[in-house]
């Protein structure tokens, strides 16, 4: 039984670990000496937003089931132009890897010229329009007030984020992740103690709740802008002259709206349908409502790794395809998800035997105008923590695919599958569960992690038709045969 079964498949796993798995091109070491950085990038957004929410629970539970609704809607309506935008990052990657140096100034450039007329469009639409949404989204008129008004004080943190990501994927597209790291970093050492003191009112402030989380959000993102622009401005001249190739090019625009937009639909659609979700949850109660924001605000914990690891993913998929080195290329993914599923097993044990200790960081010092149960919103957060320990591995699995199908410039079929996923069974099913068959919050997130295992299925089979080796995003000779690639590879 032991030689049938198990020895093959402790072969397979000891292949995984390999020191050659650890130290050829696109390997475990290379992979994670790009990711750390981007991973505490994310780490500290991650905290600057479960801070955001502490404080808020601690003020009331009210604002706390306020924020998940309001927040998800600021992103789902600012995704588009964020992510189109952030494919900046690739174009610069696969001038790096080709070494077009001035390639790589010019795109950052533009994608900030991009950045910068979306900022005067959120800027004008934003506020308004997600505020309405928000106050008649059929949650208790004290949550739904409570919601646009945190809504309305972080939209300016879109343009500001828009206008910031370009300067930002200068560094990341050409692997210079600590130095986007240690910006976030401070920009997370900004906004956690102005959270505190708008909140709750220090410094001769008076309290101002949720209104101050959105204001505090909004000063460390113009401060974070400020920081990024000038360590762009104050590269090496002699190395990059980010002075100097400023000039507007319609080319990179055009690259931006060919490549960028499907990747930016892709996420608008996907959580935009997430956005009704979370809003079609509030509908089942108020406990569920909170309970979800809680519960999801404590998986931010688990998802930590997760985007580092995706946009990691994604720059050295876009790098080697600048190379020409589509063998390399293809293994990427594997072994960023292989890093990905260590931590995301590690975590969930921590959720199955310890969730208490994370519910308590959320204990509220006020119950609200609404008078929750915070028995039924305790044992609701259990149940989904549990199914976490599922949908974060499925979550994995997608994300990752994501990052190597864009880094490739593969953005179209995905978004493709994005939109029917989300719209024609996301959608469809959670309606059912709600409003005909009046399900509870435990059957609504089963449903929702059969939705994101469906969607990583049609992922995976994307990236595994080997359609992305043929995209060009920039001009670049052919790649090289395999015997070249083994040739490099020994040499290395």
């Amino acid at each position: 039984m032991f030689t049938k079964w198990i020895l093959p498949v402790w072969r397979v796993f000891a292949g995984y670990f390999s020191k050659r798995q650890f130290y050829e091109p696109g390997g475990y070491v290379e992979i994670w000496n790009i990711a750390w950085p981007l991973i505490i990038l994310n780490a500290s957004n991650t905290i600057m937003m479960i801070t955001n929410r502490v404080f808020l629970a601690w003020d009331s539970k009210d604002e706390v089931a306020a924020s998940m609704p309001a927040s998800q809607m600021f992103f789902t309506l600012m995704a588009f132009f964020l992510i189109t935008t952030s494919f900046t990052a690739t174009i610069v990657a696969q001038h790096h890897g080709s070494d077009n140096r001035e390639g790589c100034v010019r795109a950052a450039w533009n994608g900030f010229y991009f950045g910068a007329i979306v900022a005067a469009i959120l800027a004008y639409l934003l506020p308004a329009g997600g505020a309405w949404i928000l106050m008649h989204n059929g949650h208790h008129p004290q949550i739904a007030a409570y919601e646009a008004e945190y809504f309305v004080a972080i939209s300016p943190c879109a343009g500001l984020i828009c206008m910031e990501t370009p300067f930002l994927s200068f560094f990341t597209g050409r692997g210079k992740t600590r130095i986007v790291a240690g910006i976030k970093i401070l920009g997370c050492l900004i906004s956690v103690p102005l959270n505190y003191i708008f909140v709750f009112g220090k410094l001769g402030l008076p309290p101002m709740g949720i209104l101050g989380a959105g204001f505090a959000s909004t000063i460390a993102s113009l401060c974070s802008l400020c920081i990024s622009v000038s360590c762009f401005l104050l590269v090496d001249q002699k190395e990059y002259e980010t002075r100097r190739h400023k000039r507007f090019h319609v080319e990179y625009i055009r690259k931006l709206l060919c490549f960028g937009t499907p990747a930016g639909f892709q996420t608008f659609l996907r959580n935009a349908a997430f956005a009704c979700v979370i809003i079609m949850i509030g509908r089942l109660g108020n406990e569920e409502l909170a309970a979800t924001s809680i519960a999801l605000s404590i998986n931010m914990i688990g998802n930590m790794p997760m985007i580092g690891l995706m946009d990691a993913t994604s720059i050295i998929t876009g790098q080697y395809i600048g190379k020409r080195r589509l063998l390399v290329a293809d293994r990427i993914a594997g072994r960023s998800l292989r890093i990905l599923f260590l931590w995301m097993i590690s975590i969930s044990i921590l959720y199955l035997v310890y969730p208490q200790i994370l519910i308590h960081i959320f204990d509220s010092r006020n119950q609200g105008t609404t008078n929750m149960d915070n028995v039924r919103i305790t044992e609701y957060i259990i149940m989904i923590l549990r199914l976490a320990v599922v949908f974060n591995l499925l979550d994995a699995t997608r994300f990752i695919t994501m990052g190597s199908l864009r880094g490739a410039g593969d953005t179209f079929v995905p978004l493709l599958i994005g939109l029917g996923t989300s719209w024609l069974i996301q959608i469809p099913g959670t309606v059912y569960l709600v409003y005909a068959a009046h399900a509870s919050v435990g059957t609504v997130w089963a449903f929702i992690t059969f939705y994101i295992a469906t969607d990583a299925f049609f992922m995976l089979w994307r990236r595994k038709s080997g359609a992305w080796k043929k995209i060009r995003v920039i001009d670049l000779p052919p790649p090289l045969d395999e015997e070249e690639e083994a040739r490099l590879a020994a040499g290395t």
